[in-house]
């Protein structure tokens, strides 16, 4: 998979988004080559340490999230 930078689905460039700046309420199929296979869809809130940035964003510096419990 990518590096293991973490990012926003609605910022990364897998993110299957009709818009150019999607809400992170929207939600679209993830088309990482790797996870393309589970189907996944993703809302633009989401995150994953697969992120890559779409072309012409910068890189968001992110810390990943506390798991739950």
């Amino acid at each position: 998979m990518a590096d293991a930078s973490w990012g926003n689905c609605k910022n990364c460039r897998f993110f299957a988004g009709n818009s150019d700046e999607p809400s992170d309420e929207e939600t679209q199929s993830c088309n990482q080559p790797q996870l393309k296979q589970f189907a996944l869809v993703v809302s633009g809130d989401s995150g994953c340490n697969a992120y890559e940035a779409r072309t012409g964003e910068t890189v968001p510096v992110y810390e990943e999230p506390a798991p739950m419990h």
